[in-house]
């Protein structure tokens, strides 16, 4: 019975830090996907400028 707990609370654990490390790899993945709709203006934000500075990039190599 000890050997099923043990077996349990690894899998809980296991999953625990899974899902953690997949949120944190889609956050540094895609840092400007949460800038998107934000009730601020946004001045001064950085990520902001960067997204403005990618989308500009992305125009002239399209065109």
């Amino acid at each position: 019975m000890e050997n099923l707990q043990e077996i349990m609370v690894l899998l809980i654990v296991a999953t625990a830090f899974s899902v953690g490390a997949f949120k944190l790899y889609k956050k540094y993945r895609e840092p400007l996907k949460g800038c998107n709709g934000c009730a601020s203006d946004c001045s001064g934000c950085q990520l902001q400028d960067l997204k403005k500075d990618i989308e500009k990039n992305l125009k002239q190599k399209n065109a």
